[in-house]
């Protein structure tokens, strides 16, 4: 029953998230056919990109630290003390986020200058000013994400995702209708209203749960847990925040329009890692504190084994195509109005530099839940210092040798160093996991996507007519091709994903 309600959360949550990755890329289209890649554009991404994941870094390790909190508080204690629970956290954190708004708002210029050290001028008088509009965001993301909570300890992720919904429409209506009268600055406050209707969203989801208390509450202990487990994951999710900056001010570096490559072609990498991963590792971790909670760790341990197998399997044609026809796909994607030939094949480097450490991504977003369900921090934060330290290291390397594509194999090679060392970690709570169980799997899985590339690569040499037409065919055709081979060397899941599918087609089968 419980293998069932995973299965099929899952399956509802990642087609919710493809839904939101599919209008993200309909945004990044759409802003890169009406805006190109300017310096206009890089000050844009820099500002939102960067404050929203300060946000992120903050508040979704108050929220992945508070869910496990919440869980046991729940299962323990009842509805009643983890409400109590909810309400103390949001008065000590609305606060919080209050007090970081206002030190971005007065010192935007300062701000502006540490994540863009290359900019002077008017460059740097934008950025500050789209930091000044942006810095609000941290109240609305703080009080959404801890809301959040209530939810995914309920198992309803959906209303988790609605930021990026609302965001992708919001900014997707400003670029069309607003932005030739009024520039880029005024998605910036698409940006600000998508976190408002999600504050919205979410109160109103769990209005059943949440009840707001005006007494005084006693929840010192559990501020106390809560604190000791965020701090290492806010550190952790800081050193990975400097990580992105760096980045950015390595790209600032290479020229105008750099940032808005690595943002363009990050999209695809966001598609995978979050159309696929995120959903899955979301799902997860609501499941996973609910073992840890019970005192189920097997459950935990198969679960990761079962999760990192499919997902790689899957994510191989993917990484495939990308590498083999990225470029097809750029041009799709961008490569209309002031989106020229040059900047699709800068993009295409970036993508290329991603789609190598898809499989690895995949890998580390869900193993590092097993660490957070476990309520061990530490080991994540010291695990992504390293990481980070390397990535940022290959940056500065990479991108001198190959421009802005380096950047994105650097995150590529970090991702690789992280996840075996998580593997290492992570048998400090499953003493018995590891991956020899699905090797044979994932080696059937490498040899199918080397044999699908070779034929991707010949159709490429065959295939020179209408540009969508050839990327669908060479989709296609990939899949088919992945799926027969792996049929051909027994695999087990092909072997079941056919079985399923022939089942719902002809029930009879069964």
């Amino acid at each position: 029953m419980k293998a069932n309600s995973i299965l099929k959360s899952t399956i509802i949550l990642t087609f919710a998230t493809f839904v939101i990755k599919a209008l993200g890329l309909i945004k990044q289209s759409v802003l890169a056919a009406y805006c190109g890649a300017t310096k206009e554009t890089d000050a844009f991404f820099i500002a939102t990109g960067i404050l929203t994941q300060l946000c992120v870094v903050i508040f979704s390790a108050i929220s992945i630290s508070l869910l496990t909190i919440h869980t046991n508080t729940l299962v323990k204690e009842g509805r009643e003390k983890s409400n109590e629970l909810m309400n103390g956290v949001l008065r000590i954190f609305l606060p919080i986020s209050l007090g970081i708004s206002l030190i971005f708002f007065l010192g935007a210029p300062v701000a502006a200058k540490i994540f863009a050290p290359a900019y002077e001028g008017d460059e740097l008088e934008i950025l500050a000013r789209y930091i000044r509009i942006m810095s609000c965001a941290f109240v609305m993301w703080c009080y959404y994400l801890i809301v959040n909570v209530i939810l995914e300890t309920d198992k309803r992720f959906l209303s988790g995702r609605g930021q990026a919904f609302f965001q992708n429409v919001f900014i997707i209506l400003g670029t069309i209708f607003l932005y030739q009268k009024y520039g880029i600055q005024v998605l910036t406050y698409g940006f600000l209203l998508s976190g408002l209707a999600e504050c919205v969203l979410v109160t109103w989801c769990a209005r059943k749960e949440l009840k707001f208390i005006f007494r005084k509450i006693s929840i010192a202990s559990e501020t106390k847990e809560l604190m000791k487990l965020s701090i290492p994951l806010i550190i952790g999710n800081a050193i990975y925040e400097i990580n992105d900056i760096v980045d950015k001010q390595i790209s600032t570096g290479l020229g105008s329009g750099n940032v808005s490559y690595l943002t363009y072609g990050g999209t695809v990498n966001e598609i995978v890692t979050g159309g696929v991963v995120s959903a899955v590792s979301v799902v997860l971790f609501s499941h996973f504190a609910t073992w840890v909670a019970e005192g189920n760790s097997d459950q935990v341990k198969d679960s990761i084994l079962n999760v990192l197998e499919c997902l790689s399997l899957v994510i191989f044609p993917i990484m495939v195509t990308c590498i083999l026809a990225g470029d097809q796909m750029v041009a799709i994607l961008y490569g209309r109005g002031n989106f020229n030939a040059e900047d699709v094949s800068y993009t295409y480097g970036v993508v290329v530099g991603y789609a190598v450490g898809f499989v690895f991504q995949a890998m580390r977003a869900n193993l590092i839940r097993a660490f957070y369900a476990f309520q061990d921090t530490k080991r994540p934060m010291i695990n992504g210092a390293l990481a980070i330290g390397l990535n940022i290291i290959l940056s500065i390397v990479l991108s001198r040798l190959i421009g802005v594509a380096g950047i994105a194999v650097a995150t590529s090679s970090a991702m690789l160093v992280s996840t075996i060392l998580l593997i290492k970690d992570v048998k400090h709570f499953l003493p018995d996991f590891s991956l020899r169980g699905i090797a044979g799997e994932l080696g059937k899985g490498l040899l199918a996507a080397s044999m699908d590339a070779m034929v991707l690569y010949g159709l490429r040499q065959i295939l020179h007519g209408n540009l969508y037409l050839s990327f669908v065919t060479e989709g296609i055709i990939v899949v088919i091709t992945y799926i027969f081979i792996l049929l051909l060397l027994k695999s087990r899941w092909a072997t079941d994903v056919t079985r399923r599918i022939l089942n719902k087609v002809n029930p009879k089968n069964r």
